[in-house]
């Protein structure tokens, strides 16, 4: 049997890993700690993207320049983790 990646499937996974990295975050930093991950784009991230900006204080897209400007890769940079502020 052989499985065919697309677009989709690969965003999907990624999202699944960084959403377990997340929840790996909140156990391991302390208040004001930083968190980093990649994401693809495609239409899901923007959940993670809403909790990450409800628990810490800043958080923003960055695109490395190393990154293909067509590439659908992005990293999320969240920056003032507040420990308090509700856990997934």
């Amino acid at each position: 049997m052989c499985i065919r990646d697309s677009r989709k499937t690969d965003h999907l996974r990624i999202m699944g890993l960084a959403e377990a990295a997340v929840i790996f975050a909140y156990e391991v930093l302390a208040v004001g700690g930083t968190f980093v991950c990649k994401v693809l784009q495609g239409g899901t991230e923007a959940v993670l993207l809403a909790e990450l900006k409800r628990d810490f204080e800043s958080v923003r897209h960055v695109k490395p320049p190393a990154s293909r400007a067509d590439s659908a890769e992005l990293y999320l940079l969240a920056r003032g983790f507040r420990a308090n502020s509700g856990k997934p």
